[in-house]
C-alpha cells in the first residue's frame, strides 16, 4: 500500500514532466514559441519529402559550398501570409540531387547563433533504411573538417547572414513580407554566395 506521501510524489513528478515535455520538442513543423528554444532531432525530419518543396537548378552553385544542378528545397510548413520571420520550429531541408546530400535549418529560437543567421541552426542529415533521418552534424556552422566549411564564422552563415530582411532565407519562394527584392541578394553581396535554393 503506498502511503499518501508517496502519492503525492509521484503526481509531483508527473506534473513536472508536463510541464517540462513541450520544451523539449515537438512534431515537425510545430512552432513551440519564442519562449522556448525549439531542440531538434533526427525525428523531426522524418517525413520531409511529404512536405511543400520547390526544385531549382542552375549551371553552377551561387555560393562557394554548394554543388550545381537540380536542388530540391523542402518547408516543414509555409509562412503565414504577410509574415515577417518564419515561426520557431520551421525546418527547412535541402537536397543536392548531383551527390545527395541533405543540409537542413531549424528555427531554433531564443537567440541561437547570435552571430550567424540568428535563431537558426544548420545540420546536415542522412536519411537511412526505413526513412529514419540521422543526424550528421548541427550546430552554428559545420565541424571543424568538414568540406562544407569547416569554420562556425563560415559556411552557412557566410551567404545567409546577407539576408537578414528575409530571416536569413536565400530561397526565392520563400519569401516574407517586407523583404526588399524578394529577401534574395546579389552574389557580389554575399561573399560570393546567392539565391542556392536556401
Amino acid at each position: 500500500m503506498t502511503s499518501p506521501s508517496g502519492r503525492l510524489d509521484v503526481w509531483a513528478a508527473a506534473v513536472a514532466l508536463c510541464l517540462v515535455a513541450p520544451a523539449c520538442g515537438g512534431a515537425a513543423g510545430q512552432t513551440t514559441g519564442e519562449r522556448f528554444p525549439f531542440i531538434a532531432f533526427g525525428a523531426d525530419f522524418a517525413g520531409f519529402r511529404a512536405w511543400p518543396s520547390q526544385s531549382t537548378e542552375s549551371p553552377v552553385a551561387q555560393g562557394a559550398t554548394h554543388v550545381s544542378g537540380v536542388r530540391t528545397v523542402y518547408v516543414s510548413a509555409l509562412p503565414a501570409p504577410g509574415a515577417t520571420a518564419f515561426p520557431v520550429g520551421t525546418i527547412i531541408v535541402k537536397e543536392t540531387q548531383s551527390d545527395g546530400k541533405l543540409f537542413a535549418r531549424v528555427k531554433r529560437g531564443g537567440g541561437y547563433n547570435a552571430t550567424g543567421a540568428v535563431d537558426w541552426e544548420w545540420f546536415e542529415i542522412q536519411e537511412v533504411s526505413g526513412g529514419a533521418i540521422v543526424v550528421i552534424w548541427h550546430g552554428v556552422g559545420p565541424p571543424a573538417g568538414e568540406t562544407y566549411g569547416g569554420d562556425p564564422n563560415a559556411g552557412c552563415n557566410t551567404c545567409h547572414r546577407a539576408a537578414p530582411y528575409n530571416d536569413y532565407v536565400l530561397s526565392p519562394w520563400l519569401t516574407l513580407a517586407g523583404a526588399p527584392d524578394g529577401g534574395v541578394v546579389d552574389a557580389g553581396e554575399a561573399d560570393g554566395g546567392g539565391s542556392d535554393g536556401g
